[in-house]
């Protein structure tokens, strides 16, 4: 038996099992990438609100913006015709993985956080944050993952300039 025939063999069946496992992941709902595994909303579902989701809103009022706060930074609720289209599917993605969190018992969520974050021209979540707190970290890392979580969004569409757009949006527990 030759190196080639001995190497051969071993290399086929990992690559086989490799293949085998991405069938996996893929099939389950999350797309690998280079950096990681990201899961994925494999198809559109509406979301009938429990009675704690009817005391999430994200906000119809656009957030002020924080002390310090750079221009270029576009509400989620803007009635800008250039933006509003875009931006009511992406408010959309995220209210449909937005939840109040567990908390400890005789806690209610109650308060109201900004996140703000960047998406590229492709429709990836290039960076988010937490620019205003609600002063509960279980609330601000809920609102935080729902708008990860709604990673991937649909391209930026022509009429919005740029490679990249900033969004601010306020999230509130009553």
């Amino acid at each position: 038996m030759s190196a080639r025939t001995a190497l051969g063999a071993p290399l086929a069946l990992s690559l086989v099992g490799h293949a085998a496992v991405i069938a996996v992941i893929a099939g389950a709902g999350y797309v690998v990438g280079p950096e990681r595994v990201v899961p994925v909303q494999l198809a559109a579902t509406e979301r009938t609100p429990t009675p704690a989701q009817h005391r999430l809103r994200l906000s119809d009022a656009a957030p002020e913006a924080p002390e310090g706060a750079e221009e270029g930074v576009v509400p989620l609720d803007t009635a800008d015709p250039r933006y509003q289209p875009y931006l009511v599917g992406v408010k959309e993605r995220i209210w449909r993985l937005w939840s109040a969190p567990s908390l400890p018992a005789g806690r209610e969520a109650h308060g109201a956080l900004v996140v703000e974050f960047t998406l590229t021209r492709s429709g990836r979540l290039a960076a988010s944050a937490i620019r205003e707190t609600s002063g509960v970290p279980a609330l601000d890392r809920a609102a935080l993952d729902a708008v990860v979580r709604a990673f991937p969004f649909t391209p930026l569409p022509a009429s919005i300039a740029g490679e990249s757009m900033r969004v601010r949006a306020r999230f509130v527990y009553d």
